[in-house]
C-alpha cells in the first residue's frame, strides 16, 4: 500500500529530520517516490521512478530534497507496485493552478471509475493513473461552486466537491491537497496519524498514513466514523483548525 506525508508549518520549514524517517519508514513502497513545497507561493514537484531505500540507505536525491527544502507545506508520496504507474512521471504529488493559487494534490486508494472521468478544465494533466482524474475532478468541483457563488468559503466548496465525488465516483480515498498556505486532508478508508511537534523555529504539524506515525510520540489517530462518508480535516501552520465528518 502506497503512504504519504505532508509536514505544515507556520515558517519555512526543511524537513532533513521528518522525511528520511518516513521514507524509512515506507521501505516497502518499491515504485518510485515524490516531493511537493512551495517557494514564492510557487508550487514545485521533485520526482523519481526509482526505490526510496534501498537497504541500508534513503536514497540519495530523496535525502538531498529533505536538506535544501525550505517551505511551509512539503506533501510526500512513496509508490507501491500495485500503484498503476511505472514511470516518474505518475509518481504523486500533481500540480494544477485554480482560484489564483497553485495546488498541490497526493492520493492513496483504489478508485477504479473515475479514470473515465474527462476533464474540460485547463491545464490537464497527461500521467494516465486516477490521482490525476481526481483531482482534476476536485479542481473542476470547486471552480465551478466558486463561479455559481464567488462568496463561497474554500472550506465549504472543497467540502461540497467531495461530497460530490464520493456520490459520483465511491471508492477509498485518503487524500491531501494544499495551495501554499492551508492544508486539507481527507480520509474515508486509511487511517491517518497526525502530531504537534516543537521545534526550534516553532511548531510543526506532521500528518501521515504510516501506521503509528514516524515516531515513539504520541500520534493522535484520525479515522472516518462508520455513520459518514470521510473525515475532512483543515490545517494551516502547525494548527488543525477543523476535523470534520463529511
Amino acid at each position: 500500500m502506497c503512504d504519504i506525508l505532508a509536514i505544515s508549518a507556520s515558517y519555512n520549514y526543511t524537513p532533513q529530520k521528518y522525511l528520511p524517517i518516513f521514507a524509512v519508514k515506507g521501505r516497502q513502497n518499491m515504485n518510485g517516490w515524490g516531493i511537493g513545497f512551495f517557494r514564492d507561493d510557487q508550487a514545485f514537484i521533485e520526482k523519481s521512478a526509482e526505490q526510496v531505500f534501498s537497504h541500508p540507505r534513503v536514497h540519495e536525491s530523496f535525502q538531498r530534497l529533505a536538506r535544501v527544502i525550505d517551505s511551509r507545506i512539503i506533501i510526500s508520496h512513496l509508490s507501491c507496485p500495485k500503484s498503476g504507474g511505472r514511470h516518474a512521471a505518475h509518481s504523486h504529488p500533481f500540480k494544477l493552478s485554480f482560484l489564483g493559487h497553485n495546488w498541490l494534490f497526493a492520493q492513496i486508494g483504489i478508485v477504479e471509475d473515475i479514470k473515465e472521468y474527462r476533464t474540460d478544465g485547463i491545464p490537464r494533466l497527461e500521467a494516465d493513473v486516477y490521482t490525476a482524474r481526481i483531482f482534476e475532478y476536485l479542481r473542476d468541483q470547486i471552480v465551478l461552486l466558486h463561479d455559481q457563488n464567488p462568496y463561497i468559503s474554500l472550506y465549504m466548496a472543497i467540502r461540497v466537491s467531495i461530497q460530490k465525488l464520493l456520490s459520483d465516483y465511491p471508492g477509498h480515498y485518503t487524500f491531501f491537497l494544499a495551495n501554499e498556505s492551508v492544508l486539507f486532508a481527507f480520509c474515508n478508508f486509511r487511517q491517518l496519524m497526525l502530531l504537534k511537534e516543537s521545534e526550534t523555529m516553532g511548531e510543526i504539524m506532521l500528518i501521515t498514513s504510516i501506521d503509528k506515525g514516524l515516531s515513539k510520540k504520541e500520534w493522535i489517530p484520525i479515522t472516518s466514523k462508520g455513520l459518514h462518508q470521510g473525515m475532512l480535516l483543515v490545517i494551516a501552520g502547525p494548527d488543525l483548525l477543523y476535523a470534520e465528518d463529511v
